[in-house]
């Protein structure tokens, strides 16, 4: 800019009327106009004239251009805005040469709100219509739609008429709709305000959904096909049709009719009596006696407390870090009537709800996909991932370092199915004190042969064995903390408190000395694991490939020994047919031998 340029004075208030300005909306300088002029040219931002009678404000125009703008306009308007039709860039405004705006579809020129990234363009008018906030307006800009929509009176529909959030018809209430007749766009009033341009959801909390348009997708909930709007997370590619938004959910207050994400019809709320005593909550499987949520259609009942509980359709869990866990719950199936939780290894109704991945038949119970913060993560040297704790487990696993039972109080990797028990940790102290007990503990196996009702009952799971600690009963092929002295037992989980300082001191020191290393040198371990990985991929393919070619092979002499065994069927299947014939034929012959010399013993 030249110097005399940059200092000429711009608008900062409705009271300054300099004679000569620098303005934004224009690349020359703009030259005060008064309003008893007889100039009939349009405001470059409103469009309105800008001089209709004498007592009009004053505006500021360019003659050389033939552009001129409000005072008041020059002041109101903004030079950069976020718009919800662009929401990736803010829009800058600037004058353009004749262009098409992406709100109206119309050619226009002049100034215009513009991404030069994008080459996204909306004029004036457009970018500056009031928003679903704006109170009383009757012309507004929707996300819902590319074009402004004006308010119209119910009266001046039909019954063809429906609202494209809620699909109820427009009859009772004014709506909002699209002034080209192609489009036969319409919004009540109500559903304007409702359909915001991005909202949270109870059915995906993760991330915000952001309202799109024009889409063809599955409802993450009712499952229906739709064309249109949708709520969606285009990071988790979750999708969610508008009727299922403004349903009523288990948040909504004195609601008698819910939207829940484990099905896809609403739920009424019900009452035991109506239903009888076998109704079972598909959440916790106890029976249904308080007033509930049900469709009875499909006979899917859930408590309120439970409805509560479960309010996400999909997850990521770190138990399963490949892919989504969606909530599903499908009819008992005559030949597969349980699952098994992935993460507690129970068996369960295969009707009850859980997070589940198809592709990979992973399950898991609703309780065990919520985090339960009580021991930290371990980290163990010769695995890549942190460890969880296990308290219990209903079905033992297989320790990778010692290949014994464990059930109780270990670690596992419940992706890479990786379990170790704690005192097979190198850092584990083999001996400890106990508060509950005078003597050292040390592990031993078990079970021990006092507890056995008699030795051919060894292998028997009917005795009862137990923890002198919580004296609950234990799993008697888990070795335990042991007094040979006064045959006093301790379950690993019951002396946990024991052994963790030893866990979080050997993390440390080994941290410290570099064995674990700093996170560039944890960084570069895994590099050269998926390295390693990756080469072990290509040799596999490589071997892959070579064996398909070998089947080929193999298929095509297959091919021929088919063929030629074909061939010798043939051929045994016309031997077989000449060998009839001529045995046919040989019966005819003798037959004819017979027949005369029968006829001339009859001569007289």
């Amino acid at each position: 800019m030249h110097v005399k340029c940059a200092q000429r004075p711009t608008i900062q208030s409705q009271g300054d009327e300099e004679e000569l300005i620098q303005h934004f909306t224009h690349w020359h300088p703009l030259k005060l106009v008064p309003p008893n002029n007889h100039l009939e040219v349009g405001c470059a931002i409103c469009n309105k004239l800008c001089f209709v009678n004498a007592s009009d404000t004053s505006a500021y125009g360019c003659q050389d251009c033939n552009f001129y703008v409000h005072h008041s306009c020059m002041i109101d308007i903004p030079r950069q805005i976020n718009h919800f039709f662009h929401r990736s860039c803010p829009l800058v405004l600037l004058t353009k040469k004749p262009y098409q705006c992406e709100g109206c579809d119309e050619a226009s020129s002049g100034l215009a709100f513009c991404c030069g990234k994008c080459k996204f363009q909306l004029d004036v008018k457009c970018a500056l219509l009031p928003t679903v906030e704006s109170k009383d307006a009757e012309k507004i800009q929707h996300p819902a739609h590319k074009h402004p929509l004006a308010l119209h009176e119910s009266k001046e529909f039909g019954t063809e008429v429906r609202c494209r959030a809620c699909g109820e018809h427009c009859l009772l209430d004014p709506c909002f709709g699209c002034s080209k007749i192609s489009c036969t766009f319409f919004l009540h009033r109500k559903c304007v305000v409702e359909l915001q341009p991005e909202i949270h959801h109870p059915f995906h909390s993760l991330h915000p959904l952001t309202l799109l348009r024009d889409l063809s997708y599955q409802c993450k909930v009712c499952y229906e096909d739709v064309l249109g709007l949708a709520y969606c997370c285009v990071q988790c590619k979750f999708q969610l049709d508008v009727k299922c938004t403004l349903f009523p959910t288990i948040e909504s207050k004195d609601a008698d009719k819910i939207l829940h994400c484990a099905h896809k019809h609403p739920l009424a709320l019900c009452d035991s009596k109506e239903l009888g005593d076998e109704v079972r909550c598909r959440a916790c499987a106890k029976s249904c006696f308080a007033p509930f949520f049900g469709c009875t259609e499909c006979n899917f009942f859930l408590h309120r407390s439970c409805a509560v509980k479960v309010q996400e359709k999909e997850i990521h869990h770190p138990f399963h870090p490949l892919h989504a866990l969606t909530l599903s719950s499908p009819l008992p199936l005559p030949h597969h009537k349980t699952f098994q939780c992935s993460s507690c290894l129970g068996l369960d109704d295969w009707f009850l709800l859980r997070y589940r991945c198809a592709k990979c038949d992973f399950e898991l119970h609703i309780d065990c996909s919520k985090p339960k913060v009580t021991i930290p993560d371990f980290k163990y040297e010769r695995h890549i991932h942190y460890l969880s704790y296990f308290d219990n487990t209903l079905a033992p696993v297989e320790c990778n370092i010692c290949h014994e039972h464990a059930q109780t109080g270990f670690f596992r990797c419940v992706a890479c199915a990786f379990n170790i028990h704690i005192y097979c940790i190198r850092s584990t102290p083999k001996t400890i004190k106990h508060q509950r007990h005078l003597h050292p503990l040390t592990v031993t196996k078990s079970p021990f042969q006092y507890e056995m009702i008699s030795s051919e009952h060894a292998n028997c799971s009917n005795d009862e064995f137990y923890c002198d600690v919580c004296e609950k009963r234990r799993y008697k092929f888990e070795s335990v903390y042991y007094c040979p002295e006064c045959k006093f037992i301790a379950e690993v989980r019951c002396v946990i408190s024991e052994l963790l300082p030893s866990l979080t001191i050997s993390e440390e020191q080994t941290t410290e000395k570099g064995t674990v290393g700093s996170g560039n040198e944890g960084s570069s371990a895994v590099e050269e694991t998926i390295g390693n990985l990756n080469d072990q991929i290509a040799k596999s393919k490589q071997e892959r490939k070579a064996l398909k070619k070998e089947v080929e092979k193999h298929r095509e002499i297959l091919k021929g020994l088919e063929e030629e065994l074909e061939q010798k069927n043939w051929e045994v299947r016309k031997l077989k047919t000449d060998c009839f014939l001529y045995k046919y034929r040989l019966s005819l012959d003798m037959k004819g031998h017979e027949n005369p010399t029968k006829a001339s013993a009859d001569l007289p």
